[in-house]
C-alpha cells in the first residue's frame, strides 16, 4: 500500500463522512416531503466514483456504471427492508439497542445477498440496467407509499453522536476505495451503492423515535433516487471526455437540477 493511496483513503474517510453526515442531518430537519429527496442525493456515489476514478481511471469507472444501476435499485429497497424488519422485530424485541442491531444486520444481509446475486451476472448493458432499476424502485414505492400520520420531531445531537455518524459513513467510503484498489473496480462500484446515508439515518431515527416513525422520512426515497441515476449516467458519458474532476462537477450539476425539479414536482402535487 503506497503513501499516495493511504492519503486517498484518509481524504475519502474525512470528506465522505462529513459530507454524507451533513446531508442526513439536513434531511432530518426538513419536512417528510423533501427528506427523501435530500437523502437520495448521490452523496456516497459521488465520492465512491470520484475516488475509484482517482485510484483507477475515469474510463474504468465509466465502463462499470451500467452494472451498478441494478445494485442501486437494490439500495433503494434497503429502507423497505429496514422499516418492515424493524416493525416485525418490535413484536418480540423490547431492548432498543438489540432491536436496532437485529433490524440493521438483517437488512444489510439481504442487501448484500441480492447485490452478490445480481453482480454474478455483471450486466453491462445500460438498457437492462435502467429497466432493472425502474422495476426495483417501483417495488420500493409500493411498500413505502402508505400514508404518513406523523413526522419525527427534530432532535439535538451531541458532538459525539455527530462524530460517530461521520466516522461510520467515512468508513464505508474508504472501504469503496479499498475494494477498487485491492479487489477490482467492479466491486468498488458495487460498494459505492452501499446505503451508508440511509443506514445512519435509519439507525438514529429508530433510536430516538422508534420504528413507527421510520416511514415518514423515507417515503420519497424512490422518487428522489432518480437524481442518483442521472448522476451515474452522466458520469458514464462525461468521465472519459472531461476527466473525473470536471466530470464530477458536470454530473453533480445535472443531479442538482434533477433534485430541484423533483422538489418542485412534489410542491406542485402537494
Amino acid at each position: 500500500m503506497n503513501s499516495i493511496f493511504i492519503i486517498q483513503l484518509i481524504v475519502s474517510f474525512f470528506v465522505g463522512g462529513s459530507f454524507v453526515a451533513m446531508l442526513t442531518f439536513l434531511a432530518e430537519k426538513t419536512t417528510s416531503r423533501l427528506s427523501g429527496i435530500i437523502l437520495s442525493f448521490p452523496s456516497t456515489v459521488v465520492l465512491g466514483f470520484f475516488f475509484l476514478a482517482w485510484t483507477q481511471s475515469p474510463e474504468e469507472v465509466a465502463r462499470i456504471v451500467p452494472a451498478t444501476l441494478i445494485p442501486m435499485g437494490i439500495t433503494i429497497l434497503f429502507p423497505v427492508f429496514y422499516v418492515y424488519i424493524a416493525r416485525f422485530g418490535s413484536l418480540f424485541i423490547k431492548q432498543r439497542l438489540l432491536h436496532i442491531l437485529f433490524s440493521f444486520s438483517i437488512s444489510v444481509s439481504i442487501w448484500l445477498l441480492l447485490a452478490l446475486f445480481v453482480t454474478e451476472y455483471k450486466l453491462s448493458n445500460l438498457l437492462y440496467g435502467i429497466m432493472g432499476y425502474l422495476v426495483l424502485i417501483l417495488i420500493a414505492y409500493f411498500f413505502l407509499r402508505k400514508p404518513v400520520t406523523q413526522q419525527p420531531q427534530s432532535h439535538s445531537y451531541s458532538v459525539w453522536q455527530i462524530i460517530g455518524r461521520a466516522v461510520f459513513i467515512g468508513f464505508i467510503i474508504a472501504l469503496v476505495v479499498y475494494f477498487g484498489e485491492f479487489v477490482n473496480t467492479f466491486w468498488g462500484g458495487v460498494f459505492a451503492m452501499f446505503p451508508a446515508a440511509f443506514s445512519s439515518s435509519l439507525i438514529l431515527i429508530h433510536w430516538y423515535h422508534g420504528p413507527k416513525n421510520l416511514l415518514a422520512i423515507f417515503k420519497q426515497i424512490p422518487l428522489g433516487s432518480l437524481s442518483i441515476v442521472v448522476y451515474a449516467i452522466v458520469v458514464m458519458f462525461v468521465f472519459p471526455v472531461a476527466g473525473f474532476i470536471w466530470g464530477t462537477l458536470i454530473a453533480l450539476a445535472a443531479s442538482l437540477i434533477t433534485s430541484a425539479l423533483l422538489s418542485e414536482f412534489l410542491r406542485q402535487t402537494k
